[in-house]
């Protein structure tokens, strides 16, 4: 502080702490990437375990994105391959609609029932979305880890 009361403040190091600010950025970015493709292909392996079955198709089809981002938010998309979009939702939803507007509700074949419960869940409709409750919790663990460093 000088004589007539003027104070001065110096501040060196700030390129240094914005450099260091970016690279926690880049680094967090890269765990959130690869936990959410991470989680993605739990989920699929899990919907592929409990997918109905008849020609196995639907089951290769399961497929997992890459992780976009969308202003703040970063997200990955997961579930079947377009050519077989139709048919998937008919089995993850177990009913189908006539040209006539009838519903015609499908039933577990033999291939589906010989695949037996896993993890609690029996195979057939609802696949894709069983497979996400049944991953609720690691989902939840898993990105709090991310935040913990």
């Amino acid at each position: 502080m000088g004589s007539r009361g003027k104070f001065f403040i110096e501040l060196t190091g700030l390129e240094e702490i914005i450099s260091h600010l970016d690279d926690l950025e880049k680094d967090l970015d890269r765990r959130i990437d690869a936990v959410l493709t991470k989680l993605a292909m739990k989920i699929i392996h899990d919907a592929k375990r409990l997918a109905p079955i008849d020609s196995g198709d639907l089951e290769a089809a399961l497929i997992v994105g890459e992780v976009k981002q969308m202003l703040t938010e970063r997200y990955i998309e997961f579930g079947t391959s377009p050519e077989v979009d139709s048919y998937a939702v008919v089995q993850h939803e177990g009913f189908r609609k006539t040209a006539s507007g009838a519903i015609v509700q499908l039933t577990p074949g033999e291939k589906t029932r010989s695949k037996g419960q896993y993890n609690g869940y029996t195979p057939g409709k609802k696949y894709l979305e069983n497979a996400i409750k049944m991953n609720e919790d690691l989902i939840r663990t898993e990105l709090s880890k991310i935040l913990e460093g």
